[in-house]
């Protein structure tokens, strides 16, 4: 498997972001970006938990599916709600992760971290983020998103301690090819680049390495928030 990786800091006090990328077995690898969540105390303690967490449950699983996924997840809330109790402070992560290996790649994720499937470096599809402005468009109370942006950062799932609102979601990339790329990255990449965007720098680069290193300057300039991304394809 191949991948890249960038977490920075951004123009914020501390980098609440956590990537990670780790083999769980033989052939099966864990790609993670965890962000903790904004305007919470001690975020960056809250990322690193729910990484470990995950990566520890899905590593002694012999099945990694749909449902150990969420029972990964949903051993995180309870890691979460006793390091809240434990502190006595409001604090959780968003997560977004992919499970690859030889033959498939699952993609999952609970809030606002985005995950981009490109085929030759096509963009065929990307997740949606369980925000307030997504489930307020999907409801139909209103059509234009731009009236609704400011509800852009507030998430609607999250891992802080309650299963009811860190339900996963997923999509499968099967059977996967070389030329499949997923790219997982936290919102200060994606409110600063889309997934067309991504798609317009890998067209007119002559690498992976060389259009992530253009993304990654880009950022070092733009950005205001913390941000992360990892790449996620199988090879040598």
């Amino acid at each position: 498997m191949k991948s890249i990786a960038f977490s920075h800091i951004g123009k914020r006090s501390t980098n609440q972001d956590v990537i990670s990328v780790q083999q769980l077995d033989h052939d099966t690898y864990l790609y993670l970006v965890v962000d903790g969540m904004g305007g919470y105390e001690k975020g960056e303690i809250a990322a690193k938990l729910v990484a470990e967490s995950v990566f520890t449950f899905l590593s002694h699983t012999s099945e990694k599916g749909e449902m150990e996924i969420q029972q990964a997840i949903n051993k995180a809330n309870l890691v979460i709600k006793q390091f809240k109790q434990t502190e006595e402070i409001k604090s959780g992560a968003t997560i977004g992760g992919v499970l690859m290996n030889a033959e498939r790649a699952k993609a999952f994720w609970v809030g606002d971290v985005k995950i981009f499937h490109f085929r030759n470096d096509v963009l065929l599809q990307e997740s949606n983020p369980h925000n307030l402005m997504n489930e307020v468009i999907s409801n139909g109370a209103i059509e234009n998103p731009d009236q609704v942006s400011r509800y852009k950062h507030v998430v609607t799932r999250s891992i802080q301690g309650d299963v009811k609102s860190s339900q996963v979601e997923f999509f499968e990339v099967n059977p996967i090819k070389e030329s499949d790329l997923l790219v997982i990255c936290s919102d200060g990449v994606h409110d600063i680049i889309d997934g067309l965007g991504l798609q317009h720098v890998m067209n007119k680069s002559n690498s992976l390495e060389i259009a992530i290193g253009e993304i990654e300057s880009r950022l070092k300039k733009e950005a205001k928030d913390n941000y992360s991304l990892v790449t996620a394809q199988i090879g040598i």
